[in-house]
């Protein structure tokens, strides 16, 4: 996932907490190992490496990743598309997938000339909302989570001295604010650190976009995957999305340095 991972905890224990880390560490080195495209034994290498029609049993966690993305995939109108690198044949249409899905045998099956997961959009997001599900069965429910800055998760306990949530913040400039962030997760996507990136799937070339966005939502999953799209799509998609999903909010940078707010975002951030 090619990022660091950061929990911060509050309870009476520091060594308990400290062993209940150490253990959600330990998950996301397994997850890396089955969604990295870049360790050639994970299943998304071996994925990537399917002829057409060729097909591969991937993990439970695979699978999962997979379906969240389809149903991002949809619901921003491939806005968002882990495939979009992927080479489509001439005679498949344009809206049919570049891969499919068995839940119950496990298996995925190439319908790409060449196809190119990436999960880089989604995965940071899906390995802390794992994460967070281990330090749930330590018995852990006040703790905050980040994935290389730019997703948090906020458990659904408030830390002592924070009683409304986790802070967090978003926007640019004099444009910033703070939020109390709880049961929910908080992810940006921009060029400022990496520069022209992102990649818009609907059209094969970089995103025009070139402010700085937020996504909120339950999931950190979902959240990372909205944030990706939310830079591609346009200002009334992103309010249309909002609207249709009462737990979905949007910030979106403006030219003049202003923040414009939608859905959730507009109000308390807490489960």
């Amino acid at each position: 996932m090619a990022t660091h991972f950061e929990v911060a905890i509050d309870g009476p224990d520091r060594e308990y907490a400290r062993q209940a880390a150490a253990a959600a560490f330990r998950e996301t080195d397994r997850l890396e190992n089955l969604l990295s495209r870049y360790i050639e034994s994970s299943d998304i290498s071996r994925a990537n490496r399917l002829p057409r029609g060729g097909t591969t049993t991937i993990s439970d966690e695979t699978l999962e990743v997979l379906l969240i993305a389809a149903d991002l995939s949809l619901a921003t109108q491939r806005a968002f598309d882990p495939a979009y690198q992927a080479r489509r044949p001439a005679d498949l249409p344009a809206d049919a997938p570049l891969f499919t899905l068995d839940p119950a045998s496990h298996q995925l099956t190439s319908q790409a000339d060449r196809l190119h997961l990436d999960l880089g959009a989604v995965g940071k997001g899906f390995a802390l909302d794992r994460m967070a599900d281990v330090l749930r069965e330590w018995g852990l429910t006040a703790a905050c989570l980040n994935a290389g800055g730019s997703s948090v998760l906020a458990l659904e306990s408030p830390p002592v001295d924070g009683p409304f949530g986790w802070s967090v913040s978003l926007g640019p400039g004099a444009a910033e604010r703070e939020i109390p962030l709880l049961g929910a997760s908080l992810s940006g996507s921009g060029t400022a650190v990496k520069g022209a990136h992102l990649f818009n799937p609907r059209t094969g070339g970089t995103a025009a976009r070139n402010a700085r966005v937020w996504a909120l939502a339950p999931s950190a999953a979902q959240a990372d995957a909205l944030s990706t799209a939310f830079f591609v799509m346009e200002e009334s998609e992103v309010a249309t999305l909002c609207s249709a999903h009462p737990q979905i909010g949007g910030a979106l940078s403006q030219a003049d340095g202003s923040l414009k707010i939608f859905g959730a975002l507009a109000g308390p951030t807490g489960a």
